[in-house]
């Protein structure tokens, strides 16, 4: 770890002491913020901040309730800016200059979210699968919203009856059938208490409602990343933020589905450097 790291970490210890500590940080140069997704932890950027903190500040957030994070206070009625201003504080805190923000799935919603709320000075923006559900209202288009209604449904049912580890429809519905069950199960077990966390995620994206001319206006340079293994919700979503956002490049990963950030890092870190 360079000096600047050492640095960066003796001067926020002691509000680590007294707050929760919503990040991590490593390297120094130009700030990347990196913003995990559901049933997720900041590891999800290891590969890839390793290779990147030799030349940049990379900063990773700890979404609320993951990561030993609290759990929001606001189940019953969720709202993004919970997660916007841990994010804003944080960057406020961290750096003062423009930030390459890089989200993945949920991460990518709330990265989205925060570029188009314009509250803090972004010169990138890179979206790996951002699992933004709720564009499909915003550009009309009623057979992937009625896809995505029947599967959150299909998925609150089971929560309601207690089924065991609710969490593999969601990993099997983004990352493909049967792509939770081979996972080990300490990483199963550790899902299982985040899936009221990822309810709140699916009600957070059902209830954002940006009209399409607020994409049409987000003139951030914007990189929009799938796979092409990925489910077809996933590679929609993509499809219509690179028809709206005015300043965007589409990237799709060959053979990669919805964890290409860990699977496909190496691929990752080029689309990032481009």
């Amino acid at each position: 770890m360079s000096n600047n790291t050492e640095q960066h970490t003796e001067k926020n210890s002691k509000n680590s002491i007294t707050a929760p500590c919503y990040y991590e940080q490593q390297g120094s140069g130009s700030p990347i913020v990196f913003i995990h997704g559901s049933y997720a932890t900041t590891s999800t950027w290891k590969k890839i901040v390793q290779q990147l903190a030799s030349t940049h500040h990379c900063i990773s957030i700890k979404l609320p309730g993951h990561c030993g994070m609290p759990d929001p206070d606001d189940f019953t009625a969720p709202n993004i800016d919970t997660e916007l201003k841990i994010i804003e504080s944080v960057i406020t805190e961290l750096t003062e200059l423009p930030i390459h923000l890089i989200g993945h799935s949920f991460g990518g919603v709330v990265a989205l979210a925060l570029a188009l709320k314009g509250s803090v000075a972004i010169q990138e923006l890179t979206l790996f699968e951002p699992v933004s559900t709720w564009v499909f209202e915003s550009v009309g288009d009623q057979a992937m919203t009625q896809k995505v209604n029947a599967f959150i449904q299909n998925y609150r049912q089971g929560i309601r009856n207690n089924a065991p580890y609710i969490c593999g429809k969601v990993i099997d519905f983004w990352a493909g059938e049967g792509a939770f069950e081979p996972l080990p199960d300490f990483i199963k077990d550790g899902m299982e208490p985040l899936t009221a966390n990822n309810n709140r995620h699916w009600t957070l994206c059902e209830n954002t409602d940006h009209p399409r001319t607020s994409l049409n206006l987000l003139t951030i340079p914007t990189k929009l990343v799938c796979g092409s293994a990925s489910n077809p919700v996933a590679q929609a979503i993509v499809d219509h933020l690179s028809n709206e956002l005015p300043n965007s490049k589409q990237y799709t990963i060959p053979g990669a589905s919805h964890f290409l950030v860990t699977s496909h890092a190496i691929e990752c870190l080029n689309i990032i450097g481009k």
